[in-house]
């Protein structure tokens, strides 16, 4: 009864307070997606809902929770998190932020004292994130984003740059969406060391967030596709 509660509760304001270009899951509804690697040649299944909703003046705060299903016993699931923020007709998506960091290792570390060491250790500043909306126009440069990472003298920075490529009709297994396209460039540097540079096509649907992503590491040459196949209610 209560995990209906919630979930009827988060659909509700979603729809009171993003009235006109929700781009994340306004449905209430589990998003399942399979993920190919084309690197290791796995495919992997994931969904995806939200978990937590939060009002604060006229910007609406959305969890989501991306559970990755097991392959098999030896190849186990994890869960991982993503903010979003919705205000004044833009949906922002955050893929990393200063928060994202201390959230992602609570989730990882399973002891309390091991955390709070290593997180002394490590710092961030910045964020990359896109924004969505019905104005975009094909050409349209995106607004630039930054993050920085500390651990300890090591610093990784990482940027983003790209266009959006207006609206286009995209079928998947889960249905036909109208969707906004955008390409972006994701380029990571550490000192000498380290660099990556990863290129990225994303589709996004109202009402249901992401439907389609392709990412290609130039160094690797791995492409990875992640692609919505089933809208379900939640068990």
């Amino acid at each position: 009864m209560k995990k209906a509660l919630f979930i009827f509760l988060s659909a509700a304001l979603g729809n009171i307070l993003a009235a006109n270009a929700q781009y994340y899951n306004t449905t209430g509804k589990h998003l399942y997606y399979e993920t190919h690697n084309s690197r290791n040649n796995i495919t992997r299944q994931s969904l995806s809902f939200v978990k937590q909703t939060e009002a604060e003046n006229d910007t609406l705060h959305i969890t989501l929770a991306d559970s990755v299903l097991p392959l098999n016993e030896e190849k186990k699931g994890f869960m991982s998190r993503q903010k979003i923020a919705y205000t004044q007709d833009n949906t922002i998506v955050y893929m990393m932020d200063e928060t994202s960091m201390s959230d992602d290792m609570k989730i990882i570390m399973d002891n309390k004292e091991k955390e709070e060491e290593v997180m002394k250790k490590l710092s961030s500043e910045g964020c990359i994130y896109i924004v969505l909306h019905n104005r975009v126009r094909k050409g349209e440069k995106m607004k630039k984003s930054k993050y920085t990472f500390k651990a300890g003298p090591i610093k990784m920075t990482t940027t983003l740059n790209g266009e959006y490529q207006g609206f286009e009709r995209l079928k998947t297994p889960a249905g036909e969406f109208d969707c906004i396209k955008l390409t972006y460039t994701m380029k990571a540097n550490m000192l000498l060391v380290f660099s990556e540079t990863v290129n990225i096509t994303e589709w996004y649907a109202q009402g249901i967030g992401l439907v389609k992503s392709e990412e290609y590491e130039n160094k690797e040459k791995t492409k990875t596709i992640k692609t919505l196949i089933d809208i379900k209610e939640p068990l």
